[in-house]
């Protein structure tokens, strides 16, 4: 969270359009397709960006790798003295870059994350029910811009929690199943609009573990320039679920 180019650092983010244009905060231009010497971005195949980087670029000039779009976690287009700059889609349509800056403000802020001790009662055994092919499915997000993406849906968990039987509604990221739930606690104890809790991927009809115990704060729970996706109505839990980490510390 708190390293030069984790979720506290982002300050800023700028939508990637047709024409040339400078990226704020960074001596870079940035365009859609190749052209003249500066940095280009070019959707690839299987959801990739190409970066082509010359004089603008710490890289040797005409070099070309690649960077995954959905992926947080994507190697840099751009590196200053304290400023980082990657990208990132939604759904791989639109592309933004987004600029992490070492001496953001939040730093200065962050006195941790409230975690609560593991609970061997949040270790939820629930079985995956898997679509007949896989949904894409509108989402809303924080940045109400973005509400309207769709996310890859899989299928459902159902389970059992507090009593209460759900169908949760999980989507794709990476091989894996990503549970964006909020419960009795958000908004008051744990982030609002809720949290996230990743799993691995399963056969229809299988069981899966949810444990509560791994729940994070989503990117958007330490810093306003994060677009994270909301939860859903049926994956709105009545109980508490006090397990995980629940908020980002402030001072």
């Amino acid at each position: 969270m708190a390293g030069p180019a984790g979720n506290i650092a982002l300050v800023d983010y700028q939508p990637v359009g047709t024409a040339a244009q400078q990226i704020r905060g960074f001596d870079a231009t940035v365009r859609r397709n190749p052209g003249e010497p500066g940095v280009w971005i070019v959707p690839g195949r299987d959801g990739l960006l190409r970066r082509t980087a010359e004089r603008d670029a710490p890289l040797a000039a005409g070099s070309e790798t690649f960077l995954a779009l959905r992926g947080g976690d994507g190697f840099p287009l751009l590196i200053d003295d304290r400023r980082t700059i990657d990208a990132f889609s939604l759904d791989g349509s639109d592309i933004e870059l987004r600029i992490y800056d070492a001496d953001a403000p939040g730093f200065a802020r962050f006195a941790g994350i409230d975690v609560c001790a593991y609970d061997d009662a949040w270790v939820l055994s629930g079985i995956f029910r898997a679509h007949d092919e896989v949904q894409h499915v509108p989402w809303g997000f924080t940045r109400q811009t973005d509400t309207g993406h769709a996310k890859a849906v899989p299928g459902v968990i159902e389970v059992t929690v507090a009593g209460e039987s759900h169908a949760f509604t999980v989507f794709a990221d990476h091989g894996a199943l990503v549970l964006v739930f909020a419960d009795g606690t958000t908004g008051t104890d744990s982030y609002a609009p809720g949290r996230f809790l990743k799993m691995d991927a399963a056969e229809t009809g299988a069981e899966v573990t949810l444990d509560f115990n791994f729940a994070i704060v989503p990117p958007c729970g330490f810093s306003d320039f994060y677009s994270c996706p909301l939860p859903p109505p049926e994956n709105r839990v009545t109980a508490p679920i006090r397990a995980g980490e629940m908020r980002a510390l402030w001072s």
